[in-house]
């Protein structure tokens, strides 16, 4: 069975490469981001940021398995747009106009617009969001989804609250959390999501059992994780048309 799910996503990591179209897109002076797009001309978008690990190449899998559920998918890679190195802190030197910028070179081609982000690389997301929503946008953000986010300034103490990245209460967007419950920050996930909602967000999550962070692409993942790694696109699609549906308007 191992051997069979090992296979199955080796196929999908060719098939991805082999179906994505290079793009770059021009950010700010002599700054522009490779974007590589799948399913190119599909209405609704799936704008995917990178996490503190980069692009791996299971996210390029999953997004030609998006593209096959009828969503256009653009995998934007910030780091090497800005010769960043994959690394947590990298992403603080990430403006948030870059995301604005790409925004705006794919939104009028889209009657829905949706952003994925993963990891530390979830509060870049939302840094995105707050920054299209005050840039007086021709068309809003229909939503988020967030993979085993981490939007915590720091590490928290035992038996200690965590404290939250000031984007995570100044949000206001649709969001769809997934979340293993073998995730050391599963335990801080109902705070998470008050932070949140606090902001002005409307939350919905999943728990995805047996999962850890990372379960998608880690090295040492175990037979389930790589079986639900191959549905990922599934919950994924499902995440967004499960998106909370009340809107509040943008501060």
């Amino acid at each position: 069975m191992k051997t069979c799910v090992a296979a199955f996503f080796c196929m999908l990591l060719n098939v991805a490469w082999a179906s994505g179209e290079s793009r770059s897109i021009h950010v700010a002076p002599e700054v522009d981001v490779p974007v590589t797009v799948y399913g190119a001309g599909n209405p609704k978008l799936i704008l995917w940021l990178p996490s503190e690990m980069g692009v791996v190449n299971a996210d390029l899998a999953v997004a030609a398995q998006l593209a096959r559920q009828g969503f256009e998918v653009w995998v934007a890679d910030l780091f090497s747009a800005r010769f960043l190195p994959a690394i947590p802190s990298s992403l603080h030197a990430i403006p948030c106009s870059d995301i604005t910028q790409l925004l705006r070179a794919a939104a009028p081609h889209h009657t829905k617009i949706y952003l994925l982000g993963s990891g530390h690389g979830a509060g870049l997301a939302l840094e995105g969001a707050r920054c299209w929503q005050q840039s007086d946008p021709p068309h809003p953000i229909d939503g988020a989804v967030l993979l085993f986010p981490n939007l915590y300034a720091d590490r928290p103490e035992p038996g200690e609250a965590p404290s939250y990245l000031p984007i995570a209460s100044r949000t206001r967007l649709p969001i769809f959390i997934l979340q293993g419950n073998l995730s050391p920050w599963y335990w801080y996930l109902d705070e998470m999501q008050i932070t949140l909602e606090r902001g002005g967000s409307e939350v919905a999550v999943k728990i995805l059992p047996g999962m850890r962070d990372r379960f998608y692409f880690r090295d040492d993942a175990l037979p389930r994780e790589r079986e639900l790694g191959g549905r990922l696109a599934a919950l994924i699609s499902e995440s967004i048309d499960h998106l909370p549906r009340k809107k509040r308007k943008a501060p």
